[in-house]
């Protein structure tokens, strides 16, 4: 049985604060906020960002180096009707990158034609035949979509036949890169683009969001945008990219256009999993539609699920839908048989650090699955190997720790390829060469830490039972969309009264447990009907859990999702938590130096000094000076290796800390002292920085929208009369409040959706404005105190800090 240690996070000075004001002015409760802080979420901004994505914070897809020489040469292959091969790949993020960009390019009257390669027939990547094949065709530039990177040879052959390849992936590049006419991929080195996780399909929608920028024919390049979100949010979910930044963007966003697709093929899949008509979660699309579509590739050919994303056809989508519903129940049997077959080899021996099987009729597009659900038992490290007459073609899980990449990479004189991630790879070898694989892959795990293979299930927050309820779980929904990088919270509670256990479904594979005096609370643990010889018995149990819904005969209520049950259960403080013990030493330091900062460091108050004066009596001093200008937006501070006597600031900082904070800068570099000059700003420079627009001002901006909306939606606005940071602040919070949308913007223009008001709504609603109006506030109550206190007492406020 895997052995698992509960982490818990350290106490976080903060949210749990009842003086500290945030939570309530965000209009999220503590625990909400102790969850984001845990998970490094913790500036207003960043939290306002993550609860309310808005599609002004994607990224210009132009911000890839090499994105614009991409759309030069496909403007160029459009103007002289040269034909374009999409290439794509067989797994939910191939499917989805190549339809998304067929259905962009044909919109946009482009010659393009779309090819995904046989899993059984062809393999993972870019081909030399495909590319002979694409040439017979008379194809003169092919875009490859989630493949390509490692295709050095590939590319060259093509190359070489007058072919130009822009190559899209978001695979680990390796050293020697494909000389492609240009290279798309977050993860190249100098890609320029500032997010390296993104799908292979979120790759392909920057390409796609950059020609309907450029290329704005047709029906409304900005309002296509939002229409290929579902598909690129359906591959990113699909892939186990992070579901953060710009990721979370896409997936909030893509859920919401699923609900009302234009995709006939994926409106008739979603019907097919009985979710057509209801809001969706990123759990469903996870388990329920993408596992179809991810069948057809497994189990045969991946065409069929992207046929059914292009198709026009309704009864052909039906027939689609149902034939990938069967491809993905014949994929389930064959997984459980393989399973079962691995199950049953590795319990005859001990359980190795590294589990390295191989099966002669195991089908090799299935092994992946297999591998997972293998770590999900025993916790270890999963090479999975299908034999096919001399070659076997493989598939690696890893667990927290251990880089299965690297791993494979360390023992490529052994593989014929390889590729993928830190947690799955795929590769391929000669039959003979297993054995050697199994112990060098294991001699090269002797050295790592026992502890790396207990299994840690990091609990985010630890509650009593009673606290458990409807109202806790409408608060942990706030932070979805769920997935990798942003799992479901978990929650976990010590000596749990245990009411009744007990094994359910097929073959007694689940767990179901009630808990309480009189059972007041049902909790399921999938998978884990074995727990329940290690529980019987126990009067109380600890328990490592998630919240979700539970619908039966028409009334909804709670269930606790069991993570982990135990009789005691092993906990360890977590200290890879982003936040935890950062503040830790320098709290410590102040207490031996006994405040803030030394007598020593001498504090000058020439805050009614105007700029000449001050500035006369620096130069006569002949001091060396670092400055730290708060006038403006953003701060202007000397270099970090600027090593001066005396520091001045000019201006308004942002806060008491950060005075503080300065002062203690220059005291630990040795310095003599801190000057506070000028203390002025514009009450607009205070604007700004704290992102606050009036309600006039947002009434008006609403007026001009208006009027644009009434002759034209959606409709473009070039925002000259106001700055763009007002424009795009007053924009967020209208998107909040569900009156316009924000389609896309590029420079100053913007391209908006209005959706007429059903009902009268407050400003005070929207968290965005109700965020920046206190910020406002508390910044001018601020200056107020900081421009005019006496200094005897503004010396007193500022030892506090």
């Amino acid at each position: 049985m895997t052995k698992r240690i509960w982490t818990k996070p350290q106490p976080l000075p903060g949210f749990k604060d009842s003086r500290s004001p945030l939570p309530q002015r965000l209009g999220i409760t503590p625990v909400v906020a102790d969850i984001l802080r845990q998970r490094g979420i913790e500036a207003e901004e960043e939290i306002l960002e993550f609860l309310r994505p808005s599609l002004l914070n994607l990224n210009s897809p132009f911000a890839f180096r090499e994105m614009a020489k991409a759309i030069e040469r496909l403007e160029q292959a459009r103007a002289q009707e040269e034909k374009i091969l999409i290439y794509g790949d067989y797994d939910v993020d191939g499917v989805t990158s190549t339809a998304l960009l067929y259905k962009v390019l044909t919109d946009l009257g482009f010659k393009a034609v779309a090819y995904i390669p046989s899993r059984m027939d062809e393999g993972y990547g870019l081909h030399k035949d495909a590319i002979t094949k694409a040439l017979q065709a008379n194809v003169k530039v092919m875009i490859t979509v989630d493949c390509g990177i490692t295709a050095v040879e590939e590319v060259e052959y093509a190359r070489s036949q007058g072919i130009d390849i822009i190559l899209t992936d978001h695979h680990e590049p390796p050293d020697s890169l494909p000389q492609a006419y240009a290279i798309l991929n977050p993860k190249v080195q100098d890609s320029g683009y500032p997010f390296r996780e993104l799908a292979g399909v979120g790759v392909a929608f920057k390409l796609a969001q950059a020609l309907l920028e450029r290329l704005e024919e047709g029906k409304s390049g900005a309002y296509a945008v939002l229409e290929i979100l579902d598909l690129a949010a359906l591959g990113t979910i699909a892939d186990l990219v992070p579901l953060t930044h710009e990721n979370r963007t896409i997936v909030a966003y893509g859920l919401r256009q699923m609900e009302n697709t234009i995709h006939l093929g994926l409106r008739t899949l979603l019907e097919e999993c009985g979710l057509w008509g209801k809001p969706l979660k990123a759990g469903q699309i996870a388990f329920m539609v993408a596992p179809r579509i991810n069948a057809a590739g497994r189990m045969d050919s991946a065409r069929a699920g992207l046929e059914l994303l292009l198709t026009g056809h309704e009864e052909r989508a039906v027939e689609l839908a149902r034939f990938l519903s069967r491809e993905n129940a014949l994929r389930q049997d064959t997984e459980k048989e393989i399973f079962a077959e691995a199950v049953e080899i590795l319990e005859k021996a001990p359980i190795p650090r590294v589990i390295v099987l191989s099966g002669k009729n195991w089908h090799h597009g299935v092994i992946g699955i297999v591998a997972s659900r293998l770590v999900e038992r025993y916790y270890r490290p999963v090479f999975l190997i299908a034999e096919e007459e001399e070659m076997g073609k493989g598939s690696a899980r890893g667990i927290g720790g251990y880089h299965v990449l690297d791993e494979l990479k360390a023992q490529a004189e052994l593989l014929e390829k390889f590729g993928g991630h830190s947690q799955a790879a795929g590769f391929s070898l000669k039959l003979e060469t297993i054995p050697l694989l199994r112990e060098a892959l294991n001699q090269a795990a002797l050295h790592l830490p026992e502890e790396m293979f207990y299994e840690r299930i990091r609990v985010d927050q630890c509650v009593p039972l009673e606290v458990l309820d409807a109202s806790l779980l409408h608060d942990l929904e706030h932070l979805a969309p769920f997935g990798f990088g942003n799992p479901s919270p978990v929650l976990a509670g010590r000596d749990y009264p245990l009411y009744l256990a007990d094994t359910v479904g097929k073959d007694h594979a689940h767990l179901k447990c009630m808990f309480g005096p009189q059972g007041e609370w049902e909790g399921i643990a999938f998978r884990k009907g074995e727990e329940l010889a290690n529980i019987l018995g126990s009067a109380t149990v600890d328990v490592a859990f998630g919240l979700d819904w539970n619908t039966f005969r028409g009334v909804q209520s709670i269930q606790l999702m069991i993570k982990d049950i135990q009789p005691q259960a092993s906990w360890q403080e977590d200290h890879d938590r982003s936040l935890a013990g950062q503040e830790i030493a320098l709290g410590e330091e102040e207490v031996a130096a006994g405040g803030p900062y030394p007598q020593e460091v001498e504090i000058m108050d020439w805050r009614s000094k105007n700029r000449e004066e001050w500035s006369k009596t620096l130069e006569s001093r002949g001091d060396s000076i670092a400055f730290w200008d708060f006038t403006g937006i953003s701060p202007q501070e000397p270099d970090a290796d600027h090593q001066a006597p005396w520091a001045v600031i000019i201006g308004v900082p942002p806060s008491w800390q950060r005075v503080a904070d300065i002062i203690r800068q220059v005291r630990n570099s040795g310095g003599q002292g801190v000057i506070l000059a000028e203390s002025q700003i514009d009450p607009l420079v205070l604007k700004e920085r704290t992102g606050y627009l009036a309600r006039e001002d947002l009434v008006q901006m609403y007026r001009v929208l208006y009027d644009l909306a009434i002759k034209n939606n959606p409709f473009t606005w070039v925002a000259e009369e106001i700055p763009l940071w007002q424009a795009q602040a007053g924009l967020k919070i209208f998107e909040e409040l569900n009156l316009f949308r924000c389609l896309r913007y590029s420079s100053d223009t913007i391209h908006i959706e209005w959706i007429p008001a059903q009902k009268k709504l407050d400003l005070e609603g929207a968290l965005r404005f109700r965020g920046a109006k206190s910020r406002w506030e508390e910044a001018m109550a601020f200056k107020e105190e900081y421009c005019t206190m006496p200094w005897p007492e503004f010396k007193k406020r500022l030892g506090r800090y």
